[in-house]
Parts: C-alpha cells; sequence; structure tokens
C-alpha cells in the first residue's frame, strides 16, 4: 500500500499554468503486505492538522482487519472477524459509519460484522447473510441501512437494527447485472440514489431507495475484466466517471441531458491499458486514475511465424503480450479545472 502526497504549490490553487512541469511522485509512506488487499477506507474524520485522525483501515488475504497510521505507516491496531469455526477470516469490503466513524463495517463471505474503532479486537455486532458482502455502502442520511452486493450478482439492503435484509431487484437481465457486483456508491446530492456495477458487465445501474424493485436509469461502459473497475461522483454530485478496459475516462453530466434523455456523456482516452481507478479531490479540482491489469504471455509457434510446419509443444516460443498491445501500471493525477469537466 502506497501514500502519495500532492506537491504543496497545488495547495488552493484555482489554476494552473500549462507550462508547469510534470511531477514525479514517490510514496511517502509504503506498506508493504504480504498477500492481496482486498479493500481499504480512508478514517472520515481525517485532517492533517491532527495526526491521530490520520489513519486509513484495510484487509488483505488471511489477516484481520489493521488500522494504520498515515504519517509512519505504522500498525496501529486489528479488528478481528470470526467465522463459524471461531477462526480468523478475512473481511472483502470494508466500510465506516459515514457520521462519526466510529464504527467499522466489515463485508465476509456469509456475515457482516461491526466494529468499535475505539475497541480493538473481536466484532461488536454480526449479521448473517445469505451471499458474500463483496462491496458496500452506507448513507449519512441512512446510517442503519448497509447495501452490499455480492459475487452471486445480487444486491441487499441490510436493516442493521432488525437484521432483516430486503433484496434489490432480481435476476431478471433488465433488473440485475450479468456477473458479480463489485462497485456501490451513494450519490453525494441525493442519497435517495445510489449507483452499481460489476465485473465484466458494461452496464451502470442507478436505484431509488424508494423502489428497489428495478433500476431507474442504465448506463453503459466497456468492462470486459473481473477487475473492479471503479466509480466516482464529483463533490457536488452533478458528474459521474468511470473508467473502462480501453483506457478511456466516461464522465456523464447528470444534471444535462442528450437528445435521448440520456446523461450527457464525454470520453477522455487517458491510458493505454485498463482504467480500473477514478477518485476526484474532496475538496480541489483534481482527479486521480490509476492503470494496470495483468497480461497473460501467449504462445507464438513456428507455424505462426510463417514455417509452414506446426511446432511441437516444447518448442512453443513464449512473447510478451506488451506486443500486443501497451502496458501500463500508473497512478496519475489531473488538473481538471474550476469547471470540473467541459467540451474541451
Amino acid at each position: 500500500m502506497h501514500i502519495v502526497e500532492l506537491p504543496t504549490d497545488l495547495y488552493g490553487k484555482e489554476s494552473v499554468p500549462e507550462e508547469r512541469p510534470v511531477d514525479l511522485l514517490t510514496s511517502a509512506v509504503h506498506v508493504k503486505e504480504g498477500g492481496l488487499v482486498y479493500d481499504y477506507a480512508w478514517y472520515p474524520g481525517m485532517n492533517s492538522g491532527r495526526p491521530e485522525t490520520c489513519c486509513w483501515i484495510a484487509s488483505r488475504q488471511h489477516e484481520p482487519i489493521q488500522l494504520w497510521d498515515a504519517f509512519t505507516g505504522g500498525l496501529r491496531c486489528s479488528y478481528k472477524g470470526y467465522d463459524q469455526f471461531d477462526e480468523v477470516e478475512a473481511a472483502l469490503s470494508l466500510a465506516f459509519a459515514p457520521i462519526d466513524g466510529s464504527t467499522i463495517y466489515g463485508g465476509y463471505k456469509k456475515s457482516i460484522k461491526s466494529f468499535d474503532i475505539n475497541v480493538p479486537g473481536r466484532e461488536s455486532s454480526s449479521w448473517r447473510t445469505k451471499s458474500t458482502a463483496s462491496c458496500m455502502a452506507i448513507a449519512s442520511s441512512m446510517p442503519d441501512t448497509i447495501l452490499f452486493g455480492s459475487w452471486n450478482r445480487s444486491i441487499s439492503a441490510l436493516d442493521a437494527r432488525s437484521g432483516e435484509c430486503l433484496p434489490v431487484g432480481n435476476y431478471a437481465p433488465e433488473n440485475s447485472h450479468t456477473a458479480g457486483v463489485t462497485w456501490i456508491r451513494f450519490a453525494p446530492d441525493t442519497e435517495e440514489l445510489f449507483v452499481t456495477g460489476a465485473r465484466k458487465d458494461p452496464k451502470i445501474m442507478f436505484w431509488d431507495v424508494r423502489n428497489l424493485s428495478q433500476p431507474v436509469q442504465t448506463l453503459a461502459r466497456t468492462c470486459a475484466t473481473n477487475q473492479r473497475i471503479y466509480m466516482d461522483f464529483s463533490p457536488g454530485g452533478q458528474w459521474l466517471i468511470s473508467g473502462d478496459t480501453r483506457g478511456i475516462l466516461h464522465a456523464w453530466n447528470l444534471h444535462e441531458k442528450d437528445e435521448a434523455g440520456r446523461p450527457k456523456e464525454l470520453l477522455f482516452p487517458l491510458h493505454w491499458d485498463c482504467l480500473n481507478g477514478v477518485s476526484f479531490h474532496p475538496h480541489g479540482p483534481i482527479m486521480a486514475t490509476a492503470s494496470g491489469q495483468y497480461h497473460f504471455p501467449h504462445s507464438v509457434t513456428n507455424q505462426d511465424m510463417g514455417d509452414g510446419e506446426p511446432a511441437a509443444a516444447s518448442e512453443a516460443v513464449m512473447e510478451p503480450a506488451a506486443k500486443e498491445s501497451r502496458v501500463e501500471n500508473s497512478l496519475t493525477m489531473w488538473w481538471i479545472g474550476g469547471g470540473v469537466f467541459s467540451e474541451q
């Protein structure tokens, strides 16, 4: 896990000169993990002027939820979720209580657990679920309702007070995703709407919490990978952005419609490889994008090279996939200006 600091000359700026050189940033904090990092979340009350609030939680393979110090990269404490055999299991998704961050929620294979941030150790509450909680979202206006998606294509709403679980949509093609749900996010301007996305599924679906039977709108992107392709809303809720596997950024203006009555869409070819991560800066006119994916090598036989005779399996020549498509693994920050996006 890496923490990268923004250049100080961008703080509080309303514009950046075109001749400004591009900074090559290095990690200010680097935490080496021994396994896959499943999910992470920043403490919502973080303030750089108060070092005790500068922290984040992360979950990785075969490990409990861990709280990390953003200044030193040191481990502060751990929160352990236990399965039915009373063994520690890893959380697959994470979320903080949206109002004050006093509670940590972890999504597991067959449960959702909550932890008091001030009391490390075992969970304080647990709710059994019929499906894996692969992603979660909680609205500040509904702190007792946890929306979570699953790898079996289902979306559910859990009431933390009663433990009741309500389905969102159904398995009909027009009312569900075609693969595992990997992303849920509430619109910040109106927390009545939330958006979902899935792996290897081009659909981005908008839902209204007042009518969970069917989506209110569906948008499209190119998603041909099992990766989690992130989405994000601009702080005011006007824009929704998402990457795709072609390296193109999709930006929808939710306050402006096109001729077909759909949100106006702008496309920006930003990367050579899969654009999987997108994020708006919460206060400044800056957007971050991340690119990269695993490329499988392909075998080239003598026949492929024009010899006329097929080669034995042992004679196959392995060529890197980069000769077919450019490989790019990067974190890039873009200055988007006061207007956020424009036709130019």
